[in-house]
Formats: structure tokens, sequence, C-alpha cells
């Protein structure tokens, strides 16, 4: 009896855990996923510039455009991975968000074998399409369980949109001008500014 005790208390505490303001410090975190939407979003734009000619589609400009903001990236995702070494881990809540994510991230290995070998097979770069929009729903469901965790609601409006930007994706298709412009903005407004504000939240806090 006294186990049975013991156990629902640890179970309660954990709840309690989830339910907490505090999850650590996730300031590596946001940050990183704020510097992602920034520089891919405006990628994203860029192609849909091209494709309306408003930036060379080919050239030094278009190699720019194509590898530049992964260039750009990965070491400011350095930089920011060592400036915050040192970082406590977040608490239960933190931990299970995170999950979420890393979750998704591994679905999207899986995406990319599957719809890539579809595409591929077929010759079809309009099945390659549907990849992104995926991507758009994982990152969507992810923000499903942080709002369902938190409570909050500009999480699930986050969750939202990255449901409303897919699903204008899976329309545009046949118009990839359009369909750039629906990636671009969506990851400028559901990745790079959600991530903005998280990386102000510690800011307004103080």
């Amino acid at each position: 009896m006294n186990t049975d005790v013991r156990t629902a208390q640890e179970d309660l505490a954990f709840l309690r855990q989830l339910v907490e303001r505090g999850e650590g410090n996730a300031a590596g975190w946001t940050q990183c996923y704020f510097a992602a939407g920034l520089i891919y979003g405006a990628q994203m734009l860029m192609h849909a510039g091209q494709y309306f000619g408003l930036l060379p589609p080919a050239g030094v400009a278009a190699l720019a455009i194509g590898l530049g903001p992964t260039l750009v990236f990965i070491p400011v995702a350095t930089w920011i991975a060592w400036r915050h070494r040192a970082d406590r881990p977040p608490a239960a809540a933190g931990r299970a968000i995170s999950a979420a994510f890393g979750a998704i991230g591994a679905a999207n290995l899986a995406l990319i074998f599957v719809i890539g070998c579809s595409a591929f097979k077929h010759h079809s770069f309009a099945i390659w399409l549907i990849y992104p929009a995926c991507v758009f729903i994982l990152q969507g469901a992810a923000w499903m369980v942080a709002f369902a965790l938190r409570r909050r609601a500009w999480l699930g409006l986050v969750a939202a949109g990255w449901f409303a930007f897919a699903i204008g994706m899976g329309l545009t298709t046949d118009r990839i001008g359009l369909y750039l412009l629906f990636c671009g903005l969506g990851i400028w407004s559901c990745m790079a500014l959600p991530g903005w504000l998280m990386t102000r939240a510690p800011a307004r806090a103080a």
C-alpha cells in the first residue's frame, strides 16, 4: 500500500512538473529555431523571386541562393551551441516537447526516403513537392504537443499556422511560384517569428 502511495505521489509530482512554467534554459534551442526560420524562409522567398523573374535563375547569384543559406546557418548554429554549452537541461515539460521535435526529425528522414524514392521512380517533381508540405504538418503536430502540455493559446495558433500553410502548399503544387511563397512565408511566420518571441521571453521576464 505504501508503495502504491509513493508511486501515485511520484506520478503527481511528474505531472505537476509538466504544467509548471519553468522548463529550464532552452535559449540555445529557441535561437537555433529562430535562425533556421529566418535563413531558410528567406531562401524560399528568394526562390520565389527567381520563379517570378525578380532574381536571376542561374549563375553565381543562383548558386548563392541555393548554397548560401546552409553555409550561413551551419556556423551560426555551431556558435549558438558553443555559447549555450553549459546550459542546464530543461525540466519535464521541456524534455517532453524536445522529445516530440526529436521524433519529428526522425520521421522527416523516413519521409525523405519514402517520398524521394517514389518521386525518383516515377520521375515526378510534383511527388517530391509533397515532402515539404508533410514537414509543415509534422511541425504543426509538434506544436500541438506543446499546446497540449502548456495550454497556451499562442502555441495552438502556431500549430494551426503550420497546418494552414501546408494546405496552401498542397493546393499550389501546380503553381510553383505560389507554392514557394507559401513555403517561405510559412517558415517565417511559424518558425522565425515564434523563435524570436521565445528568445525575447527571458528578457521580458527579467
